[in-house]
């Protein structure tokens, strides 16, 4: 069992090796140093620290999962203002539309019956089991349709890039 005063002492006798410890996983002193504080901090806030037996042992697992929850935290704030926001322009509009352009016309230079397989399954979204009751035709014409229509979009299309 531990007081408050006891707490205090080991949180000075301790505190550089605790700030190292969570160093080793944030690779930054001053939030190291903050890590370390709030472990303490909520230590106190729950009164928590009376109840402890193998206090050394808790508060490096508790420094270490607060130190793993920086590094959480951090990621998730550097993602959020890294986030690149597509601002629309004359230029990047009219090259989509170019690119558009491109691939319906490609789309219908398919033969017919690829390209009705292709429109069934990929811009409807018909499943092929649908798809070959609407055609006709079986399960596995409509893939084979399917694999046609995409290897030759894939060859005509090579040079577009989205």
């Amino acid at each position: 069992m531990i007081n408050t005063k006891n707490l205090e002492e080991m949180f000075l006798e301790h505190y550089q090796e605790w700030c190292l410890l969570s160093y080793s996983y944030v690779q930054d002193l001053d939030d190291a140093k903050d890590v370390v504080q709030t472990v303490f901090t909520k230590l106190l806030q729950k009164n928590e620290h009376t109840t402890i037996e193998n206090f050394k042992p808790y508060i490096n697992t508790a420094v270490r999962n607060e130190s793993l929850k920086k590094i959480k935290n951090s990621q998730r704030t550097f993602d959020m203002s890294h986030s690149t926001t597509y601002v629309p322009s004359y230029e990047n509009e009219w090259i989509q539309s170019e690119i558009s352009e491109t691939i319906f016309k490609e789309l219908e230079s398919l033969p017919v019956q690829n390209r009705k397989v292709f429109e069934l399954c990929v811009i409807e979204g018909i499943k092929y089991k649908g798809a070959a009751e609407i055609m006709g035709v079986t399960v596995n014409t409509v893939k084979y349709h399917l694999k046609k229509s995409f290897k030759m979009l894939r060859l005509n299309l090579r040079n577009i890039h989205f």
